[in-house]
Parts: C-alpha cells; sequence; structure tokens
C-alpha cells in the first residue's frame, strides 16, 4: 500500500493547491535538517517524506493518478514514488524555500539566494519629534555618518591598473556547495579575495589603505510632514553606504514623543477639559488649547461628566488622503470644595427643586 501523503502534509484529500503548498512550507521549515541540528537523522527521513507528498500532490497529474490507483511510481525507479535528481517541481520548490528560509541567512538552501546586495548598504537612524512638531510639521536638520568612495582611487581600492579576480570571474561573490545525502546546498558569501569588488590590483591605494572607503559626516535637513505619526519610516534614496560608485538608501525612523494632557489615536486627538456645573447644565462657549493654539468649542446644555464634545477636522492632518482627524474633549465637571453661607442656601433650593432623578441623585 502506498504512503497516505494526505496524512502525511496534514490536509483533507479535497485540499486546494493552495492549501497544500502552505502544509508544506509550514512542514518543511520544521523538519528542515539545518533547523534540527540535535536529530538530524530524523529530520532528514520527514523532510524526504513531506518533499515526496509535495512532489505528488502539488502535480495535478500525478494527484489524479495517485487518487485512483493509491500509487506513486511515476517513472523514477522501482517501487520509488519519488526522485530527488528528478523533482519536477524543483524550480517551485526553491522558490518557497527562498521564501520561507529567507530570515535565516544565506538565503535558500537550494538557491543559494543571498539578499539584495543594495540592502548591505542602506543606513538608518532615528529623528525625536515632539508631538507639536508632528501635529504642525518641521524642518529638521538630521546628521550621520556613512562611507563614501575614496577619491583618490574612485572607491577600487588599488592606485594604477586593476585586473578581475580570478577567484569569482569578477562576481564579486563565491559559491560554496556542500552535499548531505539527498540535499545539495548552495550558499553564496563575499568573494575572499576581492572582497567583493570583482577585480584585484598590484598596488594598494597609499590615502584608503586598500578599502577604497573614507567615512563622512553628512547634514541633510529633511520636512516632515504635518500628521507624521510615531514608528512612521522615512525614505532618503542614495543616502546610504556608497561602494563602486552605488549607495544604498537611508532609512528615518520616527519617534514621537508623549505631550502631557494630550493622547493620539489614529488621526484624532483626545483632551480633557474641566467646566463647573452651571456651565454644564446650561451650555456655554469654552476653549483648549492644542500645541499653544486656542480653540473654541461648545458645550451643549445638559452635558454630563465624561462626556465627549467632538471638534471636527482640527486633529492630526492625514497623510494618505484629504481631511484631517477630529478633537475629542472629554468633559469633567468641577465641584467646589468651600463654600459660603449664601452659595449653600441656593445649592439647597435647587435640590429641593430638581426631580429625584437629578444629577445630585446620579
Amino acid at each position: 500500500m502506498s504512503k497516505d501523503y494526505y496524512s502525511t502534509l496534514g490536509v483533507e484529500k479535497t485540499a486546494s493547491q493552495e492549501e497544500i503548498k502552505k502544509a508544506f512550507k509550514t512542514l518543511a521549515k520544521k523538519w528542515h535538517p539545518d533547523v534540527n541540528p540535535d536529530k538530524k537523522q530524523e529530520a532528514e527521513e520527514k523532510f524526504k517524506e513531506i518533499g515526496e507528498a509535495y512532489e505528488v500532490l502539488s502535480d495535478e497529474n500525478k494527484r489524479k493518478i495517485y487518487d485512483q490507483t493509491g500509487k506513486a511510481d511515476f517513472g523514477n525507479g522501482p517501487g520509488s514514488g519519488f526522485n530527488w535528481q528528478n523533482f519536477t517541481h524543483f524550480s517551485d520548490f526553491s522558490d518557497i524555500f527562498d521564501e520561507i528560509f529567507r530570515g535565516f541567512g544565506g538565503g535558500s538552501p537550494f538557491s543559494g539566494a543571498s539578499g539584495r546586495r543594495e540592502a548591505q548598504l542602506d543606513l538608518s537612524v532615528e529623528l525625536d519629534l515632539t508631538m507639536a512638531e508632528s501635529y504642525t510639521g518641521a524642518k529638521k536638520e538630521i546628521k550621520f555618518r556613512r562611507s563614501v568612495d575614496c577619491d583618490t582611487c574612485k572607491g577600487k581600492g588599488y592606485e594604477g591598473n586593476v585586473k578581475t579576480c580570478r577567484a569569482c570571474n569578477g562576481t564579486g561573490q563565491e559559491r560554496i556547495v556542500q552535499q548531505n545525502g539527498p540535499f545539495r546546498y548552495i550558499n553564496t558569501i563575499t568573494c575572499r579575495t576581492c572582497r567583493g569588488m570583482g577585480y584585484t590590483g598590484d598596488r594598494k591605494c597609499m590615502t584608503c589603505h586598500g578599502s577604497g572607503k573614507k567615512s563622512v559626516i553628512e547634514k541633510k535637513t529633511i520636512e516632515i510632514k504635518p500628521g507624521i505619526a510615531d514608528g512612521s519610516r522615512m525614505l532618503l534614496r542614495g543616502l546610504g553606504e556608497m561602494e563602486n560608485g552605488h549607495s544604498g538608501d537611508l532609512y528615518i525612523f520616527i519617534k514621537v514623543r508623549p505631550e502631557r494632557g494630550i493622547e493620539r489615536f489614529g488621526d484624532d486627538i483626545l483632551i480633557g477639559k474641566e467646566i463647573g456645573f452651571p456651565e454644564a447644565a446650561l451650555g456655554s462657549e469654552e476653549q483648549v488649547s492644542i500645541f499653544g493654539k486656542l480653540i473654541t468649542f461648545s458645550v451643549p446644555s445638559g452635558t454630563q461628566p465624561n462626556d465627549i464634545v467632538k471638534i471636527k477636522g482640527m486633529g492630526f492632518q492625514r497623510i494618505r488622503g484629504n481631511g484631517s482627524g477630529d478633537i475629542n474633549v472629554r468633559i469633567s465637571v468641577s465641584v467646589p470644595k468651600k463654600l459660603s453661607s449664601s452659595q449653600k442656601e441656593l445649592i439647597t433650593k435647587l435640590r429641593d427643586e430638581l426631580d429625584k432623578k437629578s444629577w445630585f441623585s446620579k
């Protein structure tokens, strides 16, 4: 009896191709031998089983034959339903491993992907803003250090003539191939002979001592748009590290300092306002200060403690789309701690006239 490939991947017989692929990715990540160094032999067997199951179930024709006959002999050898050398979905298999092993370093064990070289030249800085600056926008100067090409050798690291590196044939990368049973691992590393430059020379540059670089401190004034939020990221192209005339990018991570008494929720602002009982009962015109700006709003009669009064369109400007958020004013009602005799008399008369369900009883 053939193996139950559906059980191997943990899917139903009615599973879609997307469900099969998702199950395979999850199990492949769990059982890859590099992830299980303490039980490598068991992991290799398990990894081969799920690879075999995926090879069959991911191919519609093979899956149809398997469903009809319960067998998986497709000409890869006597009694064998799977052969790594004849893996018909190898390109798809490689793409999957590029995706699920991208965070492991060195890329997929099948493709040898090492990540975008330009990303190695990227830099990042953190920029602190006050909440007022994030509300109104601002111009800020940033200062950062980066490496640029040496002026003398133009980043080559050598004076005079240079020649193609024989170790990497000018690619700047070496491929390290390792065979472990049915698994063939290909890792790509920076060429150790030319340090990734792709060429070598006879005389090292005396200015940069062969590094091809010099360190500089850059200053840049940037414009902060109104409404920018804490955790936002800005991108400045071409201001990262430089290598052979190519520059990475500079990422600016925004950190907005909290403001006492003011909270931000999306594009809205929440602020508190204390008023007296007469103003809450009768209604009034009040003001709140937002980052030094006085804003007038109306408190409706009968306002209760903790009610929210909305001031439309006065919140943070929306980065995407038009308009702005709102200011939500949470009302608190103050109660005087000391009263004169005449004040006590007036409040007593008011209490006697109010209904039992008045705000006093509440």
